[in-house]
């Protein structure tokens, strides 16, 4: 190795206080994943978001890509320190793996990934998923009630993962645990306000008002409190086209939609001669739109 190359990776391994002859316990966890996605699983789409504590996160590397199967890349990981410790012939070429990942670590991509962390920690983007969310590769496994990354080491940008590893090396340092809002790959919705027949339902509603496909989430905030939010676009003035976020945060309100938008389904596409519905969109305090208002614009009434 090159003497600007070992310094490079020094000055990286300094930048994230990690120090390969004195590893930090919480990155000694010998572990395994136990995910198990739930049967014909949407692969390549994030239905749930939660703020994590970072201390909660178990780290994999796996040799798989983001591309495979949650199968493959579980049968291909290995918990973070088999990287970290040369031991071994295989031990030996994990570390010097670990190394070339070090080496291409870019600084300023963890500093952009934590900047974006703590606008996260303030507010809950309007469209609930955000920039680059695809990076974290986050899971949780119901059956060992833990949250697992499983980071590919042949990717391009392991921005996450370092920025996952400063940031358990500054809480056994510190003590203070971060959370950061992400998305939890291959979690399904909880069932607590609405069936997965009713979600489906609820999309199929939202589609024949607004004639475009509206994407839906559970969101939950730092206290745990989850809510279901389905954002979309529609047309609101000619060729004008807007967003609109319906964000519903008890069983009540749930409820109550829920029967209000299958009824104006029902009256529209069961009497399409006596109903038809437009959609209008309320703002809120801060001129972002926020939910739908139906009118009935023929003759009659509801």
């Amino acid at each position: 190795m090159s003497e600007d190359r070992t310094k490079d990776i020094g000055e990286k391994l300094e930048y994230l206080n990690l120090d390969l002859n004195n590893i930090p316990k919480i990155l000694l966890q010998n572990i395994g994943a136990e995910i198990r996605p739930a049967r014909n699983y949407e692969e390549k789409k994030y239905k749930v978001y939660k703020y994590v504590k970072v201390s909660k996160i178990k780290i994999l590397l796996t040799r798989a890509n983001r591309m495979n199967t949650l199968q493959e890349k579980s049968n291909m990981a290995s918990p973070l320190y088999t990287y970290l410790i040369p031991e071994g012939e295989e031990g030996i070429l994990k570390h010097t793996i670990f190394l070339k990942m070090i080496s291409e670590m870019k600084i300023e991509e963890i500093e952009e990934l934590a900047e974006e962390q703590k606008r996260l920690n303030e507010e809950i983007p309007f469209r609930v998923k955000y920039k680059e969310n695809y990076l974290w590769q986050i899971y949780y496994s119901e059956y060992s009630k833990t949250y697992y990354m499983l980071a590919p080491i042949e990717d391009l940008d392991c921005s996450s993962l370092f920025y996952l590893i400063k940031e358990q090396i500054e809480y056994e340092k510190t003590g203070i645990d971060k959370e950061i809002f992400v998305p939890i790959s291959y979690l399904d919705y909880s069932k607590r306000y609405y069936t997965k027949s009713q979600v489906q339902d609820i999309e199929k509603y939202l589609w024949q008002f607004t004639k475009e496909w509206p994407l839906v989430y559970e969101v939950y905030d730092k206290e745990e409190n989850m809510s279901f939010q389905a954002v979309g676009n529609t047309n609101v003035y000619e060729k004008v086209n807007s967003m609109y976020k319906i964000s519903l945060k008890n069983d009540e309100e749930a409820v109550r939609f829920y029967k209000l938008i299958k009824a104006l389904f029902i009256l529209e596409t069961e009497f399409p001669n006596r109903y038809k519905f437009e959609a209008k969109i309320a703002e809120n305090r801060r001129t972002r739109i926020y939910l739908y208002i139906w009118k009935c614009i023929k003759n009659d009434r509801l």
